[in-house]
């Protein structure tokens, strides 16, 4: 169990590895609009997972977990698809009603439903709950290292890229490719067909309320963090939207790093006794917060080198540019010094609590970008919001971890 928990973890961290090079590799060989194009389409789609999931990550995979007999998985894994093609309807309206907003729009709205199809039938959500995680990280991280490796030759060539072949190259491909051994390696696994199954005209009612749960906090999760750059890439030029994209992929750098971090930790998290796993979570707190000082004595005096690990060199860091960075610098300062106060309230407080926190983060963070907008600041709100959210978010939840446990009688 151990062992393939680290095998997870490691596969996961170099296939996030792959991703940022990617990333990086675009902002740094192409212009700053072509970078704004690529980072919208990143941003959309990381929202179109959890429309397209519809609580299949959370639900469907600890549903097939407690199953053994295939027919019961497959009837499982019925019920769970009928819910991710409605999420896919619903991305597809979604797709086709954003586009108007975007240059090329014919081109944005085919390359949005084209990766929403390919993501509906990408079951890497069975992989998981029949057990086989290690191995769909492997996948994962075979067809996007693929992917960088294509894009880092095409790149070397000089070959002029269109935007659509950027992210034909860098997203969809290593997403079909993933879809397609997924689907083999599962039918090998199974000795069943669980990826083409029929679509059900009812469900239990139950099944779909705990799926909109999940699906809830998740969607406002990927929402509050994303709602300021989707209103600055339909609001605003190209050019300010790739100037805005490079703070917020400085800002995704520590997330991933975060994200590999809570996973590897989770499982342990969990088994502990929750005055342990407080201690535990504080503790990791201050830990990141003496790290983030530090990082932030190393930017103070080095800021324009750390900006241009991710701006071009040939592009002059502007206004918008450097206050984006040094936003995006508080805003993993606030995030340190509440790392794992969310993964506390996850693994011993409920979904209802996360739901709540999220669903405060999108409305802080729809407001301010709204004012920010009608006042004339939106490229400048885009990431203060999200830093506003965050900040307020990490008071309420440490004070109603106190608060619960001043109650409880725990010191």
């Amino acid at each position: 169990m151990k062992f393939s928990i680290l095998k997870t973890v490691f596969f996961e961290s170099l296939n996030r590895l792959c991703t940022l090079i990617i990333v990086l590799l675009v902002s740094r060989n192409f212009s700053v609009s072509t970078y704004g194009y690529f980072s919208l389409f990143i941003t959309i789609t990381s929202i179109g997972q959890t429309v397209i999931d519809f609580g299949s990550q959370n639900f469907g995979v600890k549903e097939l977990i407690k199953l053994k007999e295939i027919t019961d998985i497959k009837k499982m894994v019925t019920t769970v698809s009928t819910f991710r093609f409605i999420g896919f309807i619903v991305w597809v309206l979604f797709s086709i009603v954003y586009s108007f907003f975007i240059e090329d729009s014919v081109t944005f709205a085919t390359l949005l439903i084209i990766w929403g199809l390919i993501y509906l039938y990408y079951c890497d959500w069975i992989l998981k709950g029949v057990g086989k995680i290690s191995s769909q990280a492997l996948i994962n991280l075979t067809t996007n290292g693929i992917a960088l490796l294509v894009l880092y030759l095409l790149i070397w060539k000089k070959l002029d890229l269109t935007n659509s072949y950027i992210i034909s190259v860098a997203k969809i491909g290593p997403l079909l490719a993933a879809a397609i051994i997924s689907g083999f390696f599962l039918k090998w696994f199974t000795k069943s067909n669980l990826v083409l199954v029929g679509i059900k005209k009812t469900w239990p009612k139950n099944q779909f309320n705990e799926t909109m749960l999940f699906t809830t906090g998740s969607f406002c999760a990927r929402a509050y963090n994303s709602i300021g750059l989707i209103l600055v890439g339909f609001l605003l030029d190209k050019t300010t939207l790739g100037m805005i994209s490079y703070a917020f992929t400085f800002y995704n750098i520590f997330s991933m790093g975060r994200a590999i971090l809570i996973t590897s930790v989770y499982p342990y998290f969990c088994k502990l006794e929750r005055k342990k796993a407080l201690k535990l979570s504080m503790f990791l707190n201050l830990g990141a917060t003496l790290c983030f000082v530090l990082f932030l004595i190393v930017y103070l005096n080095y800021s324009d080198e750390i900006i241009h690990i991710i701006v071009p060199k040939t592009t002059a860091i502007s206004e918008v540019i450097r206050f984006n960075f040094n936003v995006g610098v508080a805003l993993i300062g606030v995030v340190c010094m509440s790392f794992f106060t969310i993964t506390f309230l996850q693994a011993f407080e409920g979904g209802g609590i996360f739901n709540r926190l999220t669903i405060y983060g999108l409305v802080i963070v729809l407001v301010l970008n709204l004012l920010g907008y009608f006042l004339g600041y939106l490229k400048y709100s885009s990431i203060a919001s999200l830093l506003a959210a965050e900040f307020l978010i990490a008071l309420y939840s440490y004070f109603y971890i106190f608060k619960k446990t001043n109650n409880e009688g725990i010191s």
